[in-house]
C-alpha cells in the first residue's frame, strides 16, 4: 500500500504542474507552428519565367569544360506549352 501512495502522490504533483502551465495564457495568443508553410498566394506558373520545365530523375550527367551531357531517365517535359513524357533521354548543351 506504501508504495500505491508513493504513485498516487506522483501523480497529483504533476497534475498540478500542468494547470500551472495552462494558467500562464502565453499560448492562446501565439500562432500555430509552420502556419505559413507551403502556403504561395502567387500561381506556380508565375514561379519560373521559362516556357520549357523538365522534371525527371537522371542516371549520369558529364562535363567537359563548357559542354554537359546529360542521360536522363523517367520524367516529364513541357517544351512550348506540350507535355512528353519519357523513360530515357539524352542530350547534351553548352554553358
Amino acid at each position: 500500500d506504501g508504495y500505491r501512495d508513493r504513485d498516487d502522490d506522483d501523480h497529483e504533483d504533476n497534475d498540478e504542474e500542468v494547470n500551472d502551465d495552462d494558467n500562464d495564457g502565453q499560448g492562446e495568443d501565439e500562432e500555430p507552428l509552420n502556419s505559413e508553410d507551403d502556403v504561395s498566394d502567387e500561381d506556380p506558373t508565375e514561379l519560373f519565367e521559362t516556357d520549357n520545365v523538365v522534371v525527371c530523375q537522371y542516371d549520369k550527367i558529364t562535363r567537359s569544360r563548357n559542354k554537359w551531357k546529360f542521360h536522363l531517365k523517367d520524367g516529364i517535359m513541357n517544351l512550348q506549352g506540350k507535355d512528353y513524357v519519357f523513360q530515357k533521354a539524352v542530350g547534351d548543351a553548352e554553358w
